[in-house]
């Protein structure tokens, strides 16, 4: 590498770039027609049929800082300016909807179709007289003639939290992507959630979890984990199924080139989104023993189990989740192992799923919590990142406190480290013309360094009182309470 390549990476500089800006083309408001389904109205090829309520103009604004100290949320204002339906009044023409209520976006015909759907019915400003009592749990824009790209760029930029699907426009499509590895993508509106007070979405943590696991984790951990997509769980979960043994349908071909499939796998990492609004971590550690009666467990750390590293103070229940991923990979052992038919002998069944629960044990980790309502991203990313550095802590997982890991200053070191690192692979990637981070790292190996060292390095100040010993992992050993299932 030449002189002028090596000055341009700094391993240890914490110096920052300037936070992205919004795009000159994306509009500060835009204006389309507002749509909410017919009362009583049923499905007709994918679709609810809807009544229009009439013309709007819609902006982003930021709501106030809360009274607990929360930071501010960001809202859409939605204003009527021709009403077609009778139910508004003259002085009611506004609503504001929270960001964080709407959970997709369903693209429909090349953008002229934009369906918003949420996580919780809204009753807001106009929304409820023309509801009529009846609560919309999705509304549709139908943008105007020419105005499909910006009011398609504008949603996008203001909810880069959002899943988008359907049919997006070519001229969209990779529209902003400044960073790609292994099929992932990060866009500017992606990098903007590395700013303070941000919650990650999912295109930044599967890029950084896939990047941390390529630069950090010894070759034989790569051999033994999977680590799954965040939409795994989500497609898991999805189509209206009751259970993990109909949602395998829907995941059966993500794990084909899988050597021995999923359960060959020691280790299978699952991030977790509950409800749009919160990240955790589910762990699935030796999943084959608690299937195969072969093997036999010579140490606690072969034991099936089941992990869930939630940051959360008051982690939401995981019985659900961990329901689903058992009947998902006793599902996996039958097509992969014989004795799927005898699945419609209930007896057999119930025998069955009594078994695989008992030996898959459910542990909730004792693991760091977050001190604020924005930072689970991170602290996923930072659990990982952790056991990845220490083969101890990954074999042991679940089986002792881990407290001791790390404190909420070292997430907050990691997000500002994470977006430095961010700013200098798009640095490089320009410099170079090629985006791929993979191949970036490939051919210049003091940048893989950089990387691997913004991804594990500590604070350069950390306070006595929040610094924590090392602990040996084999040490006090306990089981954590299971979840219920």
């Amino acid at each position: 590498m030449d002189d002028a390549s090596a000055s341009a990476i700094c391993i240890d500089s914490e110096e920052e770039n300037d936070p992205p800006k919004q795009p000159m083309a994306t509009p500060l408001h835009v204006f389309c027609r507002l749509v909410i389904p017919a009362r009583g109205a049923s499905k007709s090829r994918g679709q609810t049929k809807g009544v229009t309520v009439g013309d709007v103009w819609i902006s982003q604004r930021a709501r106030k800082r809360g009274a607990d100290g929360s930071p501010p949320s960001m809202e859409l204002e939605f204003s009527l300016v021709a009403s077609q339906a009778a139910e508004v009044k003259a002085e009611n023409r506004t609503a504001i909807v929270p960001t964080t209520v709407i959970s997709q976006m369903a693209v429909r015909s090349e953008g002229r179709m934009i369906a918003l759907k949420l996580h919780e019915p809204i009753g807001y400003g106009f929304f409820t007289e023309v509801a009529q009592g009846r609560l919309p749990s999705e509304f549709t824009l139908v943008p105007h003639r020419n105005e499909v790209h910006n009011v398609l760029a504008a949603l996008r930029w203001w909810m880069p939290h959002v899943v988008v699907s359907g049919n997006v426009p070519m001229q969209l499509g990779g529209e902003g992507i400044v960073l790609r590895l292994d099929g992932l993508t990060l866009t500017v509106r992606d990098l903007m959630l590395l700013e303070d007070e941000q919650c990650l979405n999912d295109s930044v943590l599967d890029f950084f979890l896939r990047l941390a696991l390529d630069v950090i984790a010894p070759d034989q951990t790569k051999g033994e984990l999977y680590l799954a997509s965040t939409f795994f769980f989500q497609k898991l979960t999805s189509g209206g199924v009751e259970n993990g043994e109909q949602g395998w349908n829907n995941v059966r071909r993500w794990t084909r080139s899988l050597p021995g499939g999923l359960l060959g796998q020691k280790y299978v990492v699952l991030p977790i989104n509950e409800l749009n609004i919160h990240w955790w971590l589910a762990i699935i550690c030796n999943a084959r023993q608690g299937f195969d009666d072969s093997v036999q467990e010579e140490s606690m750390d072969e034991m099936p189990r089941i992990v869930c590293l939630d940051s959360a103070v008051e982690a939401p229940l995981k019985g659900r989740t961990v329901a689903f991923l058992r009947g998902y990979l006793w599902k996996e052992w039958c097509e992969r192992h014989g004795g799927a038919d005898s699945l419609a002998d209930a007896a057999e069944w119930s025998r069955k799923i009594e078994k695989v629960t008992g030996r898959l044990k459910a542990l909730e980790a004792d693991v760091p919590k977050q001190a604020n309502s924005f930072d689970c991203g991170i602290f996923l990313i930072e659990y990982l990142i952790h056991l990845l550095k220490s083969e101890m802590a990954l074999s042991g997982l679940g089986l002792a406190t881990h407290k001791h890991w790390f404190a909420q200053h070292s997430v907050s070191h990691r997000r500002k480290r994470m977006k430095w690192l961010a700013s200098l692979l798009v640095h490089e990637a320009k410099r170079r013309s090629q985006p791929d981070v993979g191949k970036l790292m490939e051919e210049d190996q003091r940048l893989r360094q950089a990387v691997a060292k913004g991804l594990t390095d500590l604070p350069k100040k950390v306070p006595k009182a929040k610094r924590h010993p090392n602990s040996d992992e084999t040490s006090q050993r306990r089981t954590v309470p299971r979840v219920s299932s």
